[in-house]
Formats: structure tokens, sequence, C-alpha cells
């Protein structure tokens, strides 16, 4: 069986400086874009608050006591990652919620009053 031998294939030649653009795409998000009148300290009282179950995990946070997951786990019928997620999601919204350890040793999320 004869050896096929490889066609010398080369890569087209592209300009250094040359702009490939996309069509029809735009990479955007329009909901993440934010403008200088939004509030960067978004509070329950806010006029979009998050409401479902997002409201349902700040309002179990917001008890003096705080909630563990498996509160909030009975609370919304979700998973413990779903849980960490929403809370990580309301965090880059700008509502304070810390994980803290209580005065019994139980580890609570905690919406901090003081900065929310």
């Amino acid at each position: 069986m004869p050896r096929r031998s490889r066609s010398n294939r080369t890569q087209p030649e592209i300009e250094p400086n040359t702009i490939v653009a996309a069509a029809g795409r735009n990479k955007t998000n329009a909901k993440f874009r934010t403008t200088p009148e939004d509030d960067p300290t978004p509070s329950l009282a806010s006029p979009n608050p998050p409401s479902g179950k997002l409201a349902t995990l700040l309002d179990q946070t917001s008890q003096p006591a705080g909630a563990t997951i498996d509160e909030l786990i009975g609370a919304t019928g979700w998973q413990p990652h779903t849980v960490r997620a929403a809370f990580s999601r309301l965090r880059k919204r700008g509502f304070p919620i810390a994980l803290v350890t209580d005065a019994d040793g139980r580890k609570v999320y905690l919406l901090d009053p003081k900065e929310g």
C-alpha cells in the first residue's frame, strides 16, 4: 500500500490588527449593565426587592438568630448548593449576607443590618 503524502496546507495569513466581528451577536448582557443612578447598596425597602424564594432567604436571614442551611433548605425546597449559589448572587447584588458561628456553635447565615 503506497504511503500518502501530506498536502502542504498552509493557514491563511491574517493581518495583525484585523477586527473580526461576529455577525448579529452581542456578548454583553443588558440585565447586568449598571448606570450611575443605580443604588449600589440595595435594601429590602428598595423599589425592586427580590421576590419569591430569594425574598424568603432574605427574610429568614434577617431574623436576629439567622438561619441554618437546613432551615433554608426546608423553607425553599432547594438543595444545599442551590441555596449557597443564591447567596452568592445576592451578595453580588449588594446584600451583606455573612456565614457566622453563633453562641451555640451552629453556623448560620445572617443578613447584616448594619451594612444593608
